[in-house]
């Protein structure tokens, strides 16, 4: 297995342990959707992940290799690119500009970017335009192009379509299954539940902390109990 988080207790302090033993995993290749109620610790998870939560306990590692009790700039050296819902770009740079800033621990920036470009030909043709003048779903492009720039093994994903138009989100849920064909893994926080059934390879539903469970995106789209109690009907 490529990614396995095992057992993973913690939050944002040692009183208050919104992760409640959570185990997590994700092959090579493989789109992983986290769903559940708000509370159920989900972009909490992404947090430990990424090594931002002050107290954690249990095991996550990336090929065998530990990930957590490291700081966050190794764990992103070690090949895990991470994505949040909000302020993923920087609004004032230019595309070129924030895909340099990405690029900063890249071992050729400049050769990366050429391939940004080749794969978004939105973001080759704007540039030279501040990122603040993107549409949502350009932003949210531009902020997976920044986090591949580290050509990441495993991408995190926290609400991607959070405010974009059915069109745009269905484009960016495209995106992400061309950056699984390359073998990234990606772990995808989504707040469209059916959505991210219907794209991933598995998922895996939480309640307040805990695995709740776990299956094919499809199997658990189709389940009623599943859908009554998670997915709104």
């Amino acid at each position: 297995m490529m990614f396995q988080a095992t057992d993973v207790v913690g939050g944002y302090s040692a009183a208050d342990e919104i992760l409640k033993g959570l185990t997590i995993t994700a092959d090579a290749g493989e789109i992983v959707a986290i769903v559940g109620p708000n509370g159920a610790g989900k972009s909490t998870f992404l947090k430990a992940v990424t090594g931002v939560l002050p107290e954690l306990k249990g095991h996550i590692e990336l090929y065998g290799t530990k990930l957590n009790g490291r700081r966050p700039r190794q764990i992103a050296q070690m090949g895990v690119a991470y994505v949040p819902q909000e302020n993923n770009v920087f609004a004032t740079m230019t595309v070129r500009e924030n895909l340099e800033m990405g690029g900063y621990i890249a071992s050729d920036p400049a050769q990366r970017i050429s391939e940004m470009f080749e794969r978004f030909p939105i973001l080759a043709e704007k540039r030279g335009d501040a990122a603040r003048t993107l549409s949502g779903g350009q932003r949210q492009i531009l902020a997976m192009a920044i986090a591949m720039m580290v050509s990441p093994r495993l991408l995190l994903l926290d609400e991607p379509s959070a405010g974009l138009s059915p069109i745009a989100a269905t484009q960016l849920f495209e995106t992400i299954r061309e950056i699984a064909a390359q073998q990234v893994s990606v772990l995808l926080v989504e707040q469209n539940a059916m959505d991210a059934l219907n794209m991933c390879d598995r998922a895996y539903i939480l309640t307040a902390g805990q695995n709740h469970v776990t299956g094919s995106g499809a199997h658990l789209a189709a389940d009623p109990d599943i859908r009554r109690t998670f997915l709104g009907g």
